[in-house]
């Protein structure tokens, strides 16, 4: 019977071993860890193995849902896309790329599937069947530099391509696969941002921010405070450009300011909206009433939220990442949490937290 006994047993596992699927479709099971924060004693939930490095979406691509986590991580032994269900914390395998660019990956409108690079190649996925086709191919005198940018109605996607003399702005209708290059020079171009609800987009040339109108009209160089640019995001119905300015003066504090485009270019406006904790990088709520940053402060390295209206921050929790630009952090649609990556206990990895009884709750899902 003993010896009948461990037969089975082999059998069952090695069974077992054969139903489970390798590579795409693969799930994870849960590895969330919670804790409460030592600045605030806030609840704080780590959703991925610090074994591992992890990655969210870039700024204006959509990837946190209500119910659900677009994300990227090597945990399958390279860089694959995942999607974990934020309530029992598993994921789903999503690629079997052979060379995916995490700052590709963006969910496409209603969830229906997800857009990512696999080397040169955009490639577009149902999440029914996790059926793929190819949108795109980047020449072959050309290579992508890392990170695209896709807009909500998903008709567009924006991305730079280098060659070994130059650089081009590139926009593609992802629908019929028509493609352009809206700038291009010796010097270099990067990280795109098209603009919700109208037909253009910002970008960056030679570290200075500019803007051009889908049809290559209206190319002009943002009329934005003195000092340094850090990081910008539209606002969701794209009426402004919130950005964080870094003064010329080091003794000042980093701002966060916006710039409104009207008709005419010279008719753009630029205001501070409050002084911050020396964010680094920061993201918006649905309304634009809240804001989240991470400091870039050694002393203070937290995450933060920033109400617009009273102008005033509120620590959420600490961030402990060894650069705060990892940090990324992201709202919720809803505005009732924020996902963040930190590298405080190992590799990166994605952290969540509620925000629900500090932050109005927003129509999004």
């Amino acid at each position: 019977m003993q010896q009948w006994n461990r037969r089975w047993f082999l059998a069952t596992l090695a069974a077992t071993c054969a139903a489970e699927p390798h590579g795409k479709g693969r799930t994870f099971p849960s590895v969330a860890v919670r804790y409460p924060d030592p600045a605030t004693e806030f609840t704080v939930l780590r959703l991925t193995d610090p074994q591992f490095s992890s990655s969210l979406p870039l700024a204006g691509n959509r990837g946190v849902t209500a119910r659900s986590l677009l994300y990227a991580s090597d945990m399958a032994g390279d860089w694959q896309a995942f999607r974990m269900d934020l309530k029992n914390r598993e994921s789903r395998q999503l690629t079997e790329a052979a060379h995916l660019d995490p700052a590709s990956i963006a969910l496409l409108p209603k969830d229906r599937g997800f857009w990512h690079f696999d080397g040169p190649t955009l490639v577009e996925t149902a999440f029914a069947g996790l059926k793929s086709r190819d949108v795109y191919h980047v020449p072959d005198s050309f290579e992508k530099l890392p990170g695209a940018s896709y807009s909500e109605d998903g008709q567009y996607a924006a991305f730079v391509e280098k060659s070994a003399t130059r650089y081009r702005l590139r926009l593609l209708h992802l629908q019929t696969g028509m493609d352009g290059t809206l700038v291009e020079s010796p010097t270099e171009l990067r990280d795109p941002l098209l603009r919700p609800r109208h037909a253009s987009l910002v970008y960056r040339n030679t570290g200075q921010p500019s803007m051009i109108n889908f049809d290559g009209q209206q190319s002009r160089r943002l009329t934005l405070a003195e000092g340094q640019t850090l990081h910008f995001q539209w606002a969701a119905d794209g009426h402004e450009l919130a950005y964080l300015n870094r003064p010329p003066d080091p003794h000042q504090l980093t701002t966060l300011r916006r710039w409104t485009p009207e008709n005419a270019p010279d008719q753009a406006s630029d205001a501070r909206i409050a002084d911050t904790s020396q964010f680094v990088n920061f993201d918006g709520n649905a309304d634009s009433s809240v804001f989240v940053g991470a400091s870039g402060s050694k002393a203070s390295p937290y995450l933060l939220l920033l109400i617009r209206a009273g102008k005033r921050e509120l620590t959420l929790a600490e961030h402990r990442a060894s650069d705060a630009a990892l940090v990324n952090p992201i709202f919720a649609p809803n505005s009732q949490f924020v996902v963040f990556v930190s590298d405080r206990h190992g590799k990166p990895a994605i952290y969540w937290i509620a925000v629900d009884k500090l932050v109005s709750e927003t129509d999004g899902s």
